[in-house]
């Protein structure tokens, strides 16, 4: 092996180790951190074990074969669950969710007669398997296989659901968060299916002078890096406030009060889904439409940058879901659409005016109840079809 490329593993692997302290010292959002802590844990371990490999690990220490290769079972499991419990309201570990871990379990008890051997066998079964482990190997492998791509795909559609969903509930949305769960997602699908070529191409005895398995272990060296650098960035990406998503993870309730509603934990977003009530009697929904207008024009609620559906259906004292119904039905938008259109609408009417001329756009933006530079770019760009700065340039002209 290349001794930069060696020296790039060690720091990869170091950092992993280091990023999984980090991670399991955060305080929010435990489950998801800590699992999240395990799977960078996992990825310094297995990196750092193959760079070791050319150094002579396994023939100086035979009894560590095959113990560290099992945790490539533990990787996309635990990247899923990881996804799973940073978007849903969990206060324990679901027990269910330790079926994940069979596939590892049934590679740890079909291997038990390899790791009960002496050091001298588990050389010579290494240099030249029976029958029996050769099957396991083919096993293994294509379980790993199957496992990445599975776990891979059900992680991006959870991430694409909640994307979608959460506009029903809550007016700022930090896209960083999701963006960097997206990338570690597809990088590491990425580097799986490197390495599901490289053992297919190693079992089918195809030659191409190339290790791609270096690329594989390249791979999570970056992905760790993305995580630290995002980490480091924004701290707060890896520590969401389970009370900040609850609301979304509560069962339709629509017989008691919104004020009284108590929250239910699920499994994850993508099992939660209100039914749509269709209003029989227009009048209703007129005046509830007229209670939230009111409401907005007199107390201006989208000042808050924390505004959810429940809070605002709480304080026009109608139900969560009539309230969403009617902004649905009523305006053709979602909550986040809603809320945003007005917070343009603010921020339009502070940038033009002439007393706020020694003010930041993004101070102004924050008044306006926006919670970030990238989020307020991002909306003003799209509900006016120009950026803020076009925006300020065009009121000058007039």
């Amino acid at each position: 092996m290349n001794q930069a490329i060696q020296i790039v593993l060690y720091l990869g692997a170091i950092q992993g180790l280091l990023l999984s302290i980090f991670l399991f010292s955060i305080k929010a959002n435990k489950i998801s951190n800590k699992l999240l802590g395990l799977l960078t844990l996992f990825w310094g371990i297995i990196i750092g074990t193959f760079a070791l490999q050319s150094e002579g690990l396994y023939t100086q220490f035979p009894h560590l074969l095959r113990v560290f290769s099992q945790l490539l079972f533990l990787i996309f499991p635990l990247l899923f669950l990881q996804v799973k419990y940073l978007i849903s309201k969990h206060s324990h570990f679901e027990r269910s969710d330790l079926l994940h871990l069979i596939p590892w379990l049934l590679m740890i008890i079909l291997n038990f007669g390899f790791y009960i051997s002496s050091a001298e066998e588990k050389l010579i079964l290494s240099r030249n398997d029976t029958l029996y482990y050769q099957v396991i190997a083919i096993l293994s492998e294509e379980i790993i296989a199957i496992q990445g791509v599975v776990y891979s795909i059900l992680s991006l559609k959870i991430l694409s659901k909640y994307e979608r969903k959460i506009k029903d509930y809550q007016s700022n949305i930090d896209k960083m968060i999701l963006k960097f769960q997206y990338i570690g997602i597809s990088l590491s699908l990425f580097a799986w299916i490197i390495g599901i070529i490289g053992i297919h191409l190693e079992f089918f005895h195809v030659e191409i002078n190339l290790d791609l398995f270096i690329f594989v272990y390249l791979t999570l060296v970056l992905i760790i890096y993305v995580i630290s650098y995002s980490a480091l960035k924004s701290p707060e990406i890896y520590k969401l406030d389970e009370s900040q998503i609850k609301v979304m993870f509560r069962k339709n309730q629509d017989n008691k009060p919104s004020g009284n509603d108590k929250p239910i934990a699920v499994k994850t977003i993508v099992e939660t889904s209100d039914k749509v009530d269709q209003f029989s009697d227009d009048p209703i929904a007129e005046e509830i439409n007229n209670k939230l207008l009111d409401f907005i024009d007199t107390e201006k609620p989208y000042l808050n940058p924390e505004l959810s559906l429940q809070e605002l259906a709480d304080n026009v004292e109608v139900k969560r879901h009539h309230l969403s119904n009617v902004i649905n039905q009523k305006h053709n938008k979602n909550f986040y659409e809603f809320i945003n259109q007005y917070r343009i609408e603010e921020v339009k009417a502070l940038m033009v005016d002439p007393k706020n001329r020694n003010y930041k756009l993004i101070s102004l933006a924050y008044d306006a109840g926006f919670n970030s530079k990238a989020s307020f770019n991002r909306i003003f760009k799209q509900m006016t079809n120009m950026t803020p700065s076009q925006f300020i340039t065009s009121q000058q002209a007039v």
